[in-house]
């Protein structure tokens, strides 16, 4: 098929895979001793499972359902968080009070940080700025800046903070405190907390729903229950009853279902978020702990059959094709205003009205761009450039004259961090950037000039052009006859002699009076 979607379990000393959408048991792939809390990596490539009684991570390939590498990090390792590049995991080593970073393409540890007392687990804001850490022996949580690798702040939370969420808009950070029984939500740009959620007995672990950013899940392990909490509301919205002691718990990619592992009846329970009622319930043959679900990363190739009966396919789709694009490897957006920017007026007879403003897309300034690789984060670079918005400016004086004025916003420098994935030399990575610019507020105009509010949304890629694997349709039917333009006769009576171009008018007559 071309994709599929599964859950990896952690069980005894490994791993079950299951469809998510047939929940029928795939494989069984052993790791090392006690895993925890696995992740899947964002590309669907890998699944990394930190085995707390082995001190390693496994490294599973999900397309091959086998381990690629088994990574050594700190003492039992009880959790994963991935960037959103799939390049760089943190894994919290409970035992040694360290975050153990983790470059994925390598399979190697890159940078060991010292953070708080028993970490247990860990987080990335969407947008890969900052990474969160639990420390339930210290009652608090460690800020990560993941340029550095470095703790920038510590934040005190709850009894024995466990589970970790960032909000789809990244402004808020949800810490599960298994001690005092809630959830404290924590304000990610002052790294201060804004409330705290009463939920069920001794909580473990919370996840986010990918599609509906309203909604959050925890696990509660001694109620043997789900909370369901409003993120909007700060508070609990319904409480839905799972297996005996419920763990780990995920989110499918659609926001449609959650499942949970309950360690104490060996099961895993599935929830539909639509009705926040159980779908379904799965035995497992060991406890499980850990779940993370997803899409499995490996697309078919040309020689594969597609597989109709997939709900999850298209049954039009004929073939796989290879085409040749512009693949986007990593990309962020930024904002940029210009609170008062000022032109000179032209010369013409004063005062003057102000029409439009229209801006094209921003360009690159030739030769502006400096890429310098990080050294403390292999695949990541310093990327600094020049970016220029050209604006055309239409305004009309008291005669009615119209002046058409053009030019450039200011410079727009940029000094950011990009992911550069790694590659033959010969291979050619292009910088883009697309933007979209608004007149924020009414013009304001002096004897002489015009001062204009402007907000810039930029939009920073990189791409490289590769070979891509797409399902296929077919050939696109032939399309219709081109309309050709209509040329006027020189004896405009032909035109209205023609019933079909000049129809008799439908309201030659007038129209009867309408009671309805």
């Amino acid at each position: 098929m071309l994709f599929e979607t599964h859950a990896w379990v952690t069980l005894d000393n490994a791993v079950a895979i299951y469809n998510v959408y047939s929940d029928v048991l795939v494989a069984t792939i052993p790791v090392g001793i006690a895993p925890a809390f696995p992740k899947r990596t964002p590309d669907g490539t890998k699944v990394l499972v930190p085995n707390q009684g082995s001190n390693t991570v496994s490294v599973l390939c999900t397309s091959a359902n086998r381990v690629l590498a088994t990574i050594p990090v700190g003492l039992a390792p009880t959790a994963v968080a991935i960037d959103p590049t799939s390049t760089t995991a943190y894994v919290t080593n409970s035992g040694s009070g360290t975050v153990s970073v983790i470059s994925i393409p390598t399979d190697t540890v890159v940078s060991t940080i010292t953070v708080g007392t028993n970490p247990v687990d860990v987080t990335i804001a969407r947008d890969g700025s900052r990474v969160y850490v639990s420390n339930a022996g210290s009652n608090s949580v460690s800020v990560i800046n993941p340029v550095t690798n470095t703790v920038i702040a510590t934040i005190l939370v709850g009894t024995s903070p466990n589970g970790l969420a960032v909000s789809l808009d990244n402004s808020r950070l949800f810490v599960v405190n298994s001690g005092s029984n809630d959830v404290s939500v924590i304000n990610t740009a002052t790294n201060t907390l804004i409330s705290t959620i009463p939920v069920g007995s001794n909580p473990q672990k919370i996840a986010a729903n990918p599609v509906n950013p309203v909604f959050m899940y925890v696990t509660n392990f001694s109620s043997n229950s789900v909370s369901v909490i409003s993120t909007t509301g700060l508070n609990v919205i319904t409480t839905v009853p799972v297996g005996i002691n419920p763990l780990g718990i995920d989110v499918t990619g659609d926001g449609t279902q959650v499942w949970v592992a309950n360690e104490g009846d060996s099961s895993i329970s599935i929830i539909n978020t639509n009705t926040n009622t159980i779908a379904a319930a799965l035995p497992t043959s060991f406890p499980p702990r850990g779940v993370t679900v997803g899409r499995v990363g490996s697309a078919l190739s040309p020689s594969e059959p597609i597989d109709l009966t997939d709900p999850y396919q298209l049954e039009e789709i004929t073939e796989s094709v290879c085409i040749i694009v512009e693949k986007v490897y990593a990309s962020c957006l930024q904002r940029e205003c210009f609170p008062a920017f000022t032109v000179t007026l032209p010369t013409g007879v004063p005062p003057f009205t102000f029409i439009s403003m229209t801006f094209s897309t921003g360009v690159i300034v030739p030769g502006s761009i400096v890429i310098t690789p990080i050294p403390s984060r292999p695949n990541f670079s310093r990327v600094q450039f020049t970016i220029q918005i050209p604006y055309t400016l239409t305004l009309r004086d008291s005669t009615g004259a119209l002046f058409t004025l053009t030019g450039f916003l200011p410079d727009i420098n940029k000094d950011i961090v990009m992911f550069f994935p790694p590659t033959r030399p010969e291979f050619d990575f292009n910088l883009r950037v697309e933007t979209r610019t608004e007149v924020l507020t009414s013009p304001v105009f002096t004897s002489t000039t015009i001062q204009i509010a402007i907000g810039s949304f930029v939009i920073t890629k990189v791409t490289g052009v590769v070979q891509l694997l797409v399902p296929a349709f077919g050939f696109c039917p032939e399309p219709p006859a081109c309309e050709e333009f209509p040329v006027i006769p020189q004896n405009p009576c032909l035109n209205f002699f023609d019933t079909t171009l000049t129809p008799f008018p439908s309201d030659f007559f007038p129209p009867q009076l309408d009671n309805c």
